[in-house]
């Protein structure tokens, strides 16, 4: 679960003509992005041109403004925003390279591989995406030893804790990504069994579950589960993920990721625009503002 950054996936857009503009060069990729301004062209819709253009402007506050601050998800966002404003094939595909080669890469080809397989929105770049999955399930397979005594004595932390919320993290991940309804209704049960499990722990150690009770691979795998939870469960815990980031026991992606999927449940309205899958609209500028206020998020 480290490395749940955010991603502000946009879905259903398919490529069909380009924009005019800025020719990107692979090298030169961040400075150009961060003076590039989204055009608009006949075959995109107002709506999606908005929400494209709130990534850009987004990803680049994210990075603030600085061609070394870029990131995986970054990356992603940038190729995401591309493919909705019908970017020209060249600047898709160099901005499908410069997310390919990020660290962490395979972990995002992994996660969203059945969403991202019947999308059409990605066909201009299938071939290329394709060839890199097989590489990333290749790595997987190597790299699935993970020696728990050997990480928790290096991080010097609790081995049956850890144990215990790897359980948690296996079974969050079970079955959320497949069709099936018997599976999803597998999941459902999981999840269930998971959030008793979280609360018993909360109540226990009368704290977030971060990087000094479960080690970086494991600081956001609470958060998920509560993330996959329900609107009740969220804003209890809210203030205490809040917490947790301003103690640098969490990362500020997942902060901003639970505060869109509970404004969304709740208002139908998202902030940061990382949960493109449930139809949520963007808030206007002035709920933004105040919610980025109320949260200390720029």
């Amino acid at each position: 679960m480290k490395n749940y950054l955010l991603i502000l996936f946009i879905v259903s857009i398919s490529f069909c003509n380009a924009q005019t503009g800025t020719e990107f060069e692979y090298d030169n990729f961040e400075n150009q992005f961060l003076s590039y301004e989204p055009k608009q062209n006949a075959q995109i819709s107002k709506k999606d041109f908005d929400y494209a253009s709130m990534i850009v402007k987004e990803t680049k506050s994210a990075t603030k403004n600085n061609p070394e601050n870029f990131n995986l998800a970054d990356y992603f966002n940038i190729l995401s925003a591309f493919l909705t404003l019908k970017e020209s094939e060249k600047n898709i595909k160099i901005a499908f390279e410069k997310f390919k080669n990020a660290e962490g890469s395979c972990e995002y080809m992994l996660s969203f591989e059945n969403s991202i397989k019947t999308n059409p929105k990605y066909d201009v770049i299938r071939a290329d995406y394709l060839n890199k999955l097989k590489e990333c399930t290749s790595k997987s397979t190597l790299e699935k030893k993970f020696i728990i005594d050997e990480y928790c004595t290096l991080n010097s932390l609790n081995i049956d804790l850890v144990k215990k919320i790897n359980q948690v993290n296996i079974d969050d991940q079970k079955y959320r990504n497949q069709s099936s309804r018997e599976l999803l209704d597998k999941q459902k049960k999981l999840d269930i069994k998971n959030q008793k499990i979280i609360n018993a722990l909360y109540k226990e150690h009368k704290t977030y579950l971060g990087k000094s009770l479960v080690g970086e691979n494991f600081e956001s795998v609470m958060w998920a589960v509560i993330q996959h939870s329900n609107t009740e469960m969220m804003s209890e815990y809210l203030p205490i993920i809040h917490k947790a980031v301003k103690e640098k026991e969490l990362d500020e992606t997942p902060l901003k990721m639970m505060i869109d999927r509970y404004y969304g449940l709740t208002f139908g309205y998202q902030i940061f625009g990382s949960q493109g899958g449930f139809g949520f609209e963007l808030a206007g500028e002035k709920k933004r503002k105040e919610i980025k206020l109320k949260y200390g998020i720029e």
